[in-house]
């Protein structure tokens, strides 16, 4: 039996899935929706996410959990239970046929499975592994084995610090979607340094670093000018007018970076001249009054009919939209796949398989490896 050593042209890079939930399932679908070979691994008792509520109502998949299908398209669904000798070594298999594993296990459980790094590359020198873990490859014992989901991350990595008091995590679970996007790249780069190299490697990604990293400018200013975040609103920390407005009926995202878009929004809004106003520094420190002028004079008139005019007059803004209506917004982009519907990916995708029932490609993966690996 010959580990694979790389895709041969025209064939799909093949990804082992050991993960579950969110953070791990996000990067291995971005993968699959552009062409990679997503093999699911999945214990008897499936992803846990397929028991997570709302499910889909009626048709061919009602009683199937909305959540797990908007994570799992573009992939098949193989049962093995890892806690057979039998399971590992299919695992094992399957993983002499890959170019990449991904995971996010807490540290030290592929080991114990019998999975390790150690031992998928001896089984393949090739292989591209990628593990998530909340915070990194477990050489501090004190977080080892702590589990970190979402709001524990967003809370440690200092992002709902940020969004009010008392904090609130941002809506969408970003601890786990950005590390995803992070975990993508790793395999990319993975990738690309086996084709100059020629053997594999292993990459981590510790949640944690991921959410210091979103900090960007905060965590910048913080390290380089002991300046520590303003009190938490919408509005932008370096940039004035930059913030939510409230118009008659609902509210108005307005942004100007520098002065020329200002003066386009005092012209519009016919504010006065101010010589405190006429740079951005000035704006900045006296930003209190600044929005409350502008606040004044939208509240005048209706969000529609503001950002009308200034968008027509080239001011960057916009309305804050409830999900169902951003959903409905003109620009809005959606796909079909089966009986699911979801947003289209920013990338274009080239792949297009509904996601799979639990176990659903077993039989057909397994003969598969069979085939590569005793192809007599």
């Amino acid at each position: 039996m010959t580990p694979r050593a790389g895709s041969s042209p025209g064939r799909a890079f093949r990804v082992i899935d050991f993960t579950r939930v969110l953070a791990g399932p996000w990067a291995t679908q971005i993968l699959g929706d552009q062409g990679f070979d997503v093999i699911k691994i999945e214990g008897p008792e499936g992803d846990e996410t397929r028991r997570f509520l709302p499910v889909m109502a009626s048709g061919p998949a009602a009683g199937e959990s909305v959540y797990f299908a908007c994570t799992n398209r573009n992939k098949r669904s193989v049962v093995l239970d890892l806690k057979t000798p039998a399971g590992v070594e299919a695992a094992r298999r399957l993983v002499r046929t890959a170019d990449v594993v991904v995971e996010n296990f807490r540290p030290g459980v592929m080991q114990r499975l019998g999975l390790g790094d150690d031992t998928l590359r001896a089984d393949n020198p090739g292989l591209v592994s990628v593990a998530i873990h909340a915070f990194g490859d477990g050489h501090s014992a004190e977080w080892a084995t702590r589990a970190g989901y979402d709001l524990v991350l967003q809370s440690m990595g200092g992002i709902a610090s940020l969004t009010g008091d008392p904090p609130r995590k941002a809506g969408p679970s970003i601890a786990d979607l950005a590390s995803a996007q992070v975990a993508v790249q790793a395999v990319l780069f993975g990738l690309l340094d086996r084709h100059r190299t020629g053997v594999g490697c292993r990459r981590v990604i510790s949640m944690l670093d991921v959410q210091h990293h979103l900090l960007a400018y905060y965590a910048s200013a913080w390290l380089n000018a002991a300046t520590a975040p303003p009190a938490p609103s919408n509005a932008h920390p370096s940039i004035a007018p930059y913030n939510l407005y409230r118009c008659t009926d609902g509210w108005l995202a307005i942004c100007c970076a520098n002065d020329p878009l200002w003066e386009k929004l005092r012209a519009a809004l016919d504010l006065p001249i101010d010589p405190l106003w006429g740079s951005l520094g000035g704006r900045v420190a006296d930003r209190a009054r600044l929005d409350g002028a502008i606040e004044l004079r939208l509240g005048q008139d209706t969000v529609v009919s503001w950002d009308r005019r200034l968008a027509a007059a080239g001011v960057p803004c916009g309305p804050v939209l409830s999900v169902a209506a951003s959903l409905a917004h003109p620009l809005a982009r959606t796909m079909q796949l089966g009986p699911w519907e979801f947003p289209a990916p920013p990338l274009q995708p080239v792949a297009f398989r509904p996601p799979p029932r639990l176990g659903e490609h077993t039989a057909e993966v397994l003969a598969e490896v069979l085939a590569e690996l005793d192809p007599e």
